[in-house]
Parts: structure tokens; sequence; C-alpha cells
């Protein structure tokens, strides 16, 4: 539940028709969030095994036995105890690893979420790009048709034939590989969702928005909500308490004990101890307490060192963002029209006998580049989305 609690927004959709869809399902079924969920889960339990009493030692002791029998019976319990703090520093180690697994975990399910949205923005460009490329087979087949009709078998203008049909063939081509790469697609992303490579999928029905968001925003959510930066924290924290109990070795902790004594002949009787371990192995300690100094350090270091990092790749990553959309938008507002209006006017053109054949095909390659330059473009653009919204701790 820790995991796939935000699974439910996808489920009125069909599996497959949008990123969401199958962000929730990769969010249920897929195998690594399974597994990081359970080591959640075992870190969770081990909290309860740390900073208890150790358990108690009870011995019997038979004392003078000899052909008389037993003369002394002695029923003991005794119970080693830490002091200082020790059982509480050692309850907020457990619990900060846990906190570190935890986050850990949420780390992978966001990585997993970006990969989804990649893959499901190749999955629809495939789909958008295998229309582009039936379109333009039809277009071809058409004019094919017409030079056909319009030529016959007469040898004249028959390299004209010879040129759609060279075009034509390598449209139907075109739309071959295209469909391969919706296949190819789809079973990624059937694998980021943990299915069957070729379990079916539903028609995509678009791009995910990309929301408009400053940079000091994302930056912002970065340094409050991404795990790496909080297993980092985490880790810190673990690291510290473990400084500090070390530093605690240095006192003494007690034991005590009791017993409960049977005597023949004589009233039972009972006997208390209390027993101090000296803490004379300086050395050792010494070594321990700046081995837990060191790794307080290192800790310190990588938490600043990944912080610097992530506000650097937000920047990075953002500028991308905010460079691709402007690009896209350039693409279809200045490239797009004019290479439709091209083609329209080489058809109509060549329609009337007024220009070449090879204007035509020429003008349909150049859209047909166009559409799919765009279609890369959205693509890369989604990835780079759900980059930023990996490196911003979630959804944007």
């Amino acid at each position: 539940m820790l995991w796939s609690a935000p699974a439910a927004a996808g489920d009125r959709i069909e599996l497959g028709a949008t990123a969401e869809s199958a962000i929730a399902f990769a969010r249920r079924l897929n195998p690594t969030v399974a597994a990081a969920s359970l080591d959640f889960d075992a870190a969770f339990h081990k909290i309860g095994t740390a900073g208890v009493l150790a358990d108690p030692t009870v011995s019997l002791e038979a004392w003078d036995v000899n052909s008389q029998g037993v003369a002394q019976r002695r029923f003991g319990v005794n119970q080693e105890i830490k002091l200082w703090g020790k059982y509480g520093l050692e309850r907020g180690i457990a619990q900060a690893d846990a906190s570190a697994v935890k986050y850990q975990g949420q780390a992978i399910v966001i990585d997993l979420v970006a990969k989804v949205v990649e893959a499901h923005g190749e999955y629809n460009a495939a789909h958008e790009a295998v229309a582009v490329s039936l379109e333009i087979k039809r277009r071809f087949d058409e004019i094919l048709a017409l030079l056909k009709s319009r030529y016959g078998t007469t040898s004249v203008d028959q390299q004209d034939v010879i040129k759609a049909e060279i075009e034509a063939a390598s449209a139907e081509g075109d739309v071959a590989r295209r469909q391969g790469e919706v296949r190819s697609a789809a079973a990624r992303l059937n694998a980021l969702m943990g299915r069957p490579p070729l379990a079916s999928l539903a028609r995509p029905i678009g791009f995910r928005t990309v929301k408009t968001i400053g940079l000091s925003q994302v930056q912002q959510l970065a340094s409050s909500a991404n795990p790496l930066l909080a297993l980092a924290g985490a880790q810190t924290t673990s690291a510290g308490r473990s400084k500090s109990l070390a530093d605690l070795n240095y006192y003494p902790d007690v034991n005590l004990g009791a017993k409960y004594i049977q005597r023949r002949g004589v009233a039972d009787t009972g006997v208390f101890q209390a027993a101090i371990n000296l803490p004379l192995q300086y050395d050792a300690k010494d070594a321990a307490q700046r081995s837990a100094g060191a790794k307080l350090s290192a800790a310190e270091a990588r938490n600043e060192a990944l912080r610097l990092q992530i506000d650097g790749q937000v920047a990075d990553t953002w500028f991308a963002v905010d460079a691709l959309r402007k690009v896209i938008q350039i693409y279809t507002s200045r490239q797009l029209p004019p290479s439709r209006s091209s083609v329209d006017n080489a058809r109509n053109g060549f329609q009337a006998g007024s220009s070449d054949l090879s204007l035509v095909f020429e003008s349909e390659r150049r859209l047909r580049a166009v559409q799919l330059d765009i279609l890369k473009l959205k693509v890369e653009l989604q990835s780079k989305y759900a980059e930023l919204e990996r490196l911003a701790g979630g959804s944007l």
C-alpha cells in the first residue's frame, strides 16, 4: 500500500490509452516495486528488535552434592542493562535505517514512473508515425493509380510510373517498419508494467500533458521531496546516532542478578548481586569512535554533494524542457503549415500538368520528415519532463 496508493486514478481508463493508466498498473504489479515494499516491511519490523533488553539468564545450581544428597539449591536470574540512553540510540538508528529503506523504495517508484512515461511517449509516437506513413502510402498509391490511368503502358512517360512504383513500395516498407516499432514500444511498456510482452494494450489517445512550471518552484520541490535527498538525510541521521552510541562506549553497563537459595534444615535465603563492566580497552573504543566519526563526516559530505548535483540536474533538465517546448512550437507553427501547402501545390500542379512528378515526391518526403521530427521532439520532451518530475520527487 505504501507504493501503490495512487494507482486508483488510472483504473477508469483502458490500459495503455494514457500514461496515467500505465503508471497506475505499474505501481501495483511491477516486481521491482513489490521488492522495494517488502524491503521496507523488513526494515520496519527490525525496529522492534533494536533498543530492547537482552534476554535474561536463568541458572540452576546444586551445591554440596554428596552421598547424602544435595545440600543447597540455588535458582538465579541475571539481566544485563545498558545505561546512558544507549537503548534509545539503538532504536533511533533502526528507525533512521528504516526511513532510508522507505526513501530508497520511493526513489525506485519515481524512477519507474519516469520510465513508464518515456515508454508510453514512444508508444504513442509509434502509433502516430504509423498514421503518418499510412497517409503517405495512400497518397503515393493514388499518384501511381493516376499515372497508370493517364499513361497506361506507353513508353513515353513510363519512367514516371516506375518512379511512382518505387516510391509506393518504399512507403509500404516504411509502414511495415513503423508497425514493428509499435509492437516493440508496446513490449517495452508491458515489461515496465510487469506484463507479458505480447499482452494487449489500448491505442494511445495522445501525449501526456506537459505543464508550465518555473525553475525556482521545481528546485524547491526537489530540495523538499526528492527521495534520494531524503535517503541521504536518513543515512546521515543514522550515522550521527551511531557516532553518539560509539561515544557512550566509554561508559559502563551493569548486570543485575538475584538468587533464591534452599538449604536443608535452614530457612531459605536470597542473594542479590550487581556487576559493572569496566571499559578499559580504550584503544578499541577510540578506533570505534574515530570510525563512526569518519562515517558521519562521509555521510554529510555525500548529502551535500547530492544536493548540489540534484540542483544542477534540475536546472539542466528544466532548460532542456523549456527549449524543447519552444522548438516544437516553432516546428508546428512555421514548418508544418508550409510543408502541407507545398504538398498541395505540388499535387495540384502535377494533376494540372504544370509541375514535375519529382517535385511531388520531394514535397511529400519533406512533409513526412517534418512530421516525424516533431514526433521525435515530443518523445524527447516527454522523457525530459519525466526526468524533471523524477528530480522533483513526484508529479508536477
